[in-house]
């Protein structure tokens, strides 16, 4: 077993396997995915069946592939049933649709509609998770034998932000974000710069088209890449040269594919023109320091300095309110009320504790481990790209720390490092006494589940009762959604995160959902739940809303109720509708709760 040291007759570290060993040696990678997508269907089994997604925006994200195979243009990322009639123009992008509409239209001739879209929901998110660890498993085998490689996908596996992503039914964006930081990674431990650099610049234009939260991240590459050619004076930038140049070319190519020309507008939430500016710059700047060569390391630094600083200038100078972020233009309301219940995207010290001990203590084994390879691992002329390892690592790690949904970047990129470690600590362990082994495989456990030993202390502490998500399983939308979709199509108030399920299951609309793009209907629905009743009758009627919806034992818990005591969300879950709503007894038995405006 090769551990980060050699020893004996031990393989050393490096020495990847080869001929037949090489094809068996992907077999705990192969058998790993199996074990991990079989035990994922039996754990979802009961929402599979039912179609019960775990995040609204993989419910949207199914309607926006029903839209667009059932004729709406590629470029056109409305949602129409969405604040109706003009309809929100979403911010995501079609390349996360195509696998999820290529396999409903591979399927649907064999299974019909629904049983195509229900084995794509199952089949999309599993093909990625295979995507992922064999990503992990070749940077693995690439250096360590297959007990490590085996050691680094189980290290997969129990990260439970990395995990969750990867479920059936979770279907948007952020699984695909994981696995081409990963070859990023992946191209950041290639041979050579030509090769590598261009790896890294496409795989990061790719998911910067997905989203533009992958900005931060990719600055830390550049930056490493920077780093490395600074060390190679030789190499005149190649690594930059060739990422920047990649990155800028890819990006290009990506927007008139997914976003066209009709939109030209400066946005932050997506890759807009003034990105491409910003990235072409950056890549010309790259160039021109190619092809001067400077012989001082000072020059070198001014260089790269002149060309961050422009890229920074042409961002702020031509979209100054991206400034405060994709989120600065939200309305005041729905930044009090909606923006601090997305916990995904708070710093961890806004996480349950067992999250916030994943999140922070997670990437620290593998942190340990690529400090040692860089300072240790033989053959020592592979020490330095783990250098650039534990720094891409390391600046992953605080980005996971600030927005917690990025945290699964650096429990992945922390897989192979901590795996190496987690080998030389057992094979170290094999020589000790049976207190000093215990000892240290408990040890061992609680670093790479530190979740469970805080929520067992939280627990001890402080019992608590998550009586919001209690709540919410005893509402069925699937039950209400066959008598809603009998009815004549109008708009509905709903709460902000029930309103895509009300646009999977049912032809109906809805006023808002939790998508900051409708940033003034998400006021009015919060405004509307919060304001007394005439001021909620006027909103609905400026909003054309003939129905309210509720799931009483999730609203009474919301921020509206407690907020406004006499407010119209408070009226409704204390069973106080004003004279001009009519409970309506739509779906008997499923825990939602219907009113009707008269007139």
């Amino acid at each position: 077993m090769a551990t980060l040291y050699p020893s004996g007759a031990e393989r050393p570290v490096g020495a990847a396997p080869s001929g037949s060993s090489a094809r068996s040696a992907w077999r705990p990678v192969l058998l790993s995915w199996i074990f991990l997508a079989a035990a994922l269907i039996a754990l979802k089994a009961p929402q599979i069946a039912a179609m019960q997604f775990g995040d609204p925006d993989d419910a949207l994200r199914l309607v926006q592939v029903r839209d667009l195979l059932g004729g709406q243009s590629w470029f056109d990322l409305h949602q129409y049933r969405v604040a109706a009639p003009e309809g929100v123009a979403m911010h995501w992008s079609r390349l996360v649709d195509v696998p999820i509409a290529a396999m409903i239209l591979l399927l649907r001739p064999l299974l019909g509609s629904h049983g195509a879209e229900l084995s794509a929901l199952v089949a999309v998110p599993l093909l990625t998770l295979l995507c992922a660890l064999t990503l992990v498993g070749r940077l693995a085998l690439r250096y360590f034998d297959r007990e490590v490689a085996l050691l680094a996908c189980l290290s997969f596996a129990l990260a439970i932000p990395v995990m969750w992503q990867f479920t059936p039914l979770r279907i948007d964006h952020h699984a695909w974000q994981i696995v081409l930081a990963l070859a990023a990674l992946t191209g950041l431990h290639a041979a050579k710069a030509r090769t590598g650099g261009r790896v890294i610049g496409l795989a990061l234009a790719v998911s910067l088209s997905i989203s533009i939260e992958g900005l931060p991240l990719a600055a830390v590459f550049l930056a490493v890449c920077g780093l490395r050619d600074l060390r190679a004076p030789a190499a005149r930038f190649a690594w930059l040269r060739e990422a920047t140049a990649a990155l800028a070319a890819g990006s290009l190519v990506l927007f008139v594919a997914t976003r066209g020309i009709a939109d030209l507008a400066s946005h932050c939430d997506q890759v807009s023109p003034v990105h491409l500016a910003m990235f072409a710059w950056t890549a010309a700047g790259v160039a021109v320091l190619h092809q001067a060569t400077p012989r001082r390391a000072m020059i070198s630094l001014a260089g790269l300095g002149l060309i961050g600083a422009g890229a920074l200038t042409i961002l702020l100078g031509a979209a100054p309110q991206c400034r405060g972020g994709g989120f600065a233009a939200l309305d005041p309301l729905v930044l009090r009320f909606w923006l601090p219940s997305v916990a995904e995207g708070m710093p961890f010290w806004h996480a349950r504790p067992h999250l916030a001990a994943v999140i922070v203590a997670g990437p620290l084994i593998g942190l340990y481990g690529a400090w040692r390879l860089w300072r240790e691992a033989e053959p020592a002329a592979q020490r330095a790209v783990w250098g650039d390892h534990l720094l891409v690592l390391a600046g992953a790690w605080l980005i996971g720390m600030m927005v917690a949904r990025a945290s699964a970047t650096a429990l992945v990129f922390a897989a192979v490092p901590a795996a190496a470690q987690v080998a030389c600590w057992i094979e170290k362990l094999r020589k000790a006494s049976f207190v000093r082994r215990l000892a240290g495989y408990t040890g061992m456990a609680a670093l790479l589940v530190p979740g469970i030993p805080v929520a067992v202390a939280a627990s001890l502490v402080a019992p608590s009762h998550d009586s919001a998500q209690t709540g919410a399983a005893s509402c069925h939308f699937d039950q209400a959604a066959a008598a809603l979709d009998r009815l004549a199509p109008t708009d509905i108030l709903v709460p902000l995160d029930m309103g895509p399920d009300i646009l999977v299951r049912t032809h109906q609309r809805v006023v808002a959902t939790g998508h900051h793009r409708g940033s003034a209907a998400m006021h009015d629905v919060i405004a509307a739940f919060l304001a007394p009743a005439p001021q909620a009758r006027a909103i609905m009627q400026a909003r054309h809303a003939t129905m309210v919806m509720i799931c009483p034992a999730v609203s009474r818990h919301s921020v509206y109720a407690q907020a406004a005591p006499d407010g119209l969300m408070a009226r409704l879950v204390a069973n106080r509708p004003p004279e001009w709503l009519a409970p309506v007894d739509l779906a008997p038995g499923s825990g939602l709760q219907f009113w009707r405006v008269v007139q």
